[in-house]
């Protein structure tokens, strides 16, 4: 015996079904594409402004005139790196690099504003004058102040950009490691440039500072943003 046909009407409402299916899948995926493409835009141009206000007012007359083109055309560099990760929303299981590079991005902005607002675009010059700084200079030396200096602003960058693109997308996988690894990456140019001119040790002991104070920073930015959601 052969098998009864289907309905027409069965076979067209299956049809227009699936027709239906995919043509809200690829809305969705459009306006998705488009929400990605909106905020990346805004977070690039938050993380350029950063870069940007970190080396306008350096006085540059002690740099080889090279300097200032070798350190923009790495931030550049990273910033179109971390940009794409952003916006295509790479990850895997383990690494939510997305929202690794989308802390680190925001930092930098952070940290852009900041070197701006300072009156001494010789930061550590100016961390030194201040009682906290020299105190630690005279104590234990500039290399102590200057571990000090990095931890202290890393821990303030790292924490706010957690909380900021950590908001609303936060999951139990999301670990401090790699987004403070990013944030030190995109800081870790300018660390270089105002280290110029000093030692091996007050550059060593910024870089640590910076790459501690950003884990910290990261891991207790994560820990509130998590106590906010919870409640």
């Amino acid at each position: 015996m052969g098998s009864d046909p289907t309905p027409p009407d069965l076979q067209e409402g299956v049809r227009s079904g699936i027709l239906a299916a995919i043509k809200r899948d690829v809305d969705l995926r459009g306006g998705r594409t488009a929400g990605r493409l909106v905020a990346a835009g805004l977070i690039g141009v938050v993380g350029a402004i950063g870069a940007t206000l970190l080396v306008a007012d350096h006085p540059f007359g002690h740099h080889p005139p090279w300097h200032f083109a070798v350190f923009a055309s790495i931030w550049a560099g990273l910033l179109v790196v971390s940009l794409s990760i952003v916006f295509l929303g790479i990850r895997t299981p383990s690494l939510p690099l997305a929202h690794a590079a989308c802390v680190g991005i925001l930092g930098l902005g952070l940290a852009g504003i900041c070197g701006a607002a300072c009156p001494d675009q010789h930061f550590l010059r100016w961390w030194s004058a201040t009682g906290v700084g020299g105190d630690l200079a005279a104590r234990g030396g500039l290399a102590l102040s200057a571990l000090c200096f990095g931890g202290l602003a890393s821990l303030f960058f790292g924490a706010v950009a957690a909380v900021v693109a950590l908001g609303g997308r936060l999951r139990p996988a999301v670990r401090p490691l790699l987004p403070a690894a990013m944030l030190l990456l995109l800081l870790a140019p300018g660390v270089v440039l105002q280290s110029v001119g000093t030692s091996w040790g007050v550059f060593a002991g910024w870089f640590l500072g910076t790459a501690g104070g950003a884990y910290v920073g990261v891991a207790g930015g994560i820990r509130l943003r998590s106590l906010l959601s919870a409640r």
